[in-house]
């Protein structure tokens, strides 16, 4: 598996990582639900009796539960650092401009076994804006590859979903960017740029993830 070591600027990879801004937005979201529902709940316990008391004490506990999120997520997702430091180094390019930011097409390697033959795919994430890199349909940015499950029992021997986290959004050192994009491989550069006319193919799905056929490799990355 391919990595990039760089130091993270945490500072502002905090302001410019969207990844981590989801993951703020849904703790935060957690925690408002629960109020709701700690609220509603002491409501029924306070005025009703019998069956109105066991909804209102249900709505309490649950509400428990939700605001757990705030502490889990983090846990679940990992921080920053961790991700850029065990997720692999991949090439994506920005694949179309929209009204309200941007769409990359990556290549990542979703195969469980780093060492069984390579399964690659083609994934898409949006963004509202990626600093560092043209804004120009084909500019190369390369990324770290988040790869995830859907469930908690995942069947495969693929990764459900693959989270492109632009190198750009960790760090605003431009010697990084430039020895990122050169680890990366021209003939997965190639490949990308022939792909863009599979953008909307790969962005309909559900998990945002196309697997390629082994023939629609260059032949180096067939593993033959």
């Amino acid at each position: 598996m391919r990595n990039l070591s760089f130091p993270l600027d945490l500072k502002y990879a905090k302001s410019n990582n969207e990844n981590y801004s989801e993951l703020l937005r849904l703790r935060v979201s957690a925690l408002i639900v629960s109020v709701a529902l700690l609220a509603g709940g002491i409501a029924l316990f306070l005025l009703g009796s019998g069956l109105l008391d066991i909804v209102g004490i249900a709505l309490i506990v649950i509400s428990l539960g939700t605001a757990s999120l705030w502490f889990i997520l983090p846990r679940k997702v990992g921080s920053i650092e961790s991700q850029y430091v065990s997720a692999p180094l991949v090439g994506a390019v920005l694949a179309a401009k929209r009204k309200h930011g941007i769409t990359v097409l990556g290549l990542v390697n979703v195969s469980r076994d780093p060492d069984a033959n390579p399964r690659y795919a083609l994934v898409t994430r949006t963004a509202t804006a990626i600093t560092g890199h043209p804004s120009v349909v084909g500019a190369k940015i390369p990324c770290a590859a988040v790869l995830a499950d859907r469930t908690s029992k995942p069947q495969g021997d693929t990764w459900d979903t693959a989270s492109l986290m632009p190198i750009a959004w960790g760090t605003k050192d431009k010697n990084v960017i430039v020895r990122a994009t050169g680890e990366i491989q021209n003939y997965e550069w190639d490949l990308l740029k022939r792909s863009l006319p599979r953008l909307e193919e790969v962005r309909v799905t559900r998990n945002q993830l196309v697997l390629l056929a082994t023939d629609e490799l260059p032949h180096v990355m067939r593993g033959e």
